[in-house]
């Protein structure tokens, strides 16, 4: 098994996953969701891409709990949207 990260950062060093715009308030942080209105078509092929060849995913806190709720929400990869693939 091979680590493999993704990671959005910005030229000028902000570190950020793809969230809303409350998504990281700390330490007056006040640009939450930056990376949104960035993603595209090509970034989507590319993530989901490398997401589908993973063997396990290793999250920090925040994400663990937001992706959390979704887990077992899809019973079946095949039957789910060709855009989720």
């Amino acid at each position: 098994m091979k680590l493999t990260t993704t990671t959005l950062v910005s030229v000028d060093g902000v570190m950020q996953g793809r969230g809303g715009p409350d998504e990281d308030r700390s330490g007056g942080f006040e640009r939450g969701g930056w990376t949104t209105p960035l993603f595209d078509e090509e970034t989507a092929t590319y993530l989901y891409q490398v997401s589908g060849r993973a063997d396990a995913f290793l999250f920090g806190r925040r994400t663990y709990e937001i992706f959390a709720g979704s887990w077992g929400a899809m019973a079946d990869r095949a039957t789910t949207p060709s855009q989720w693939r």
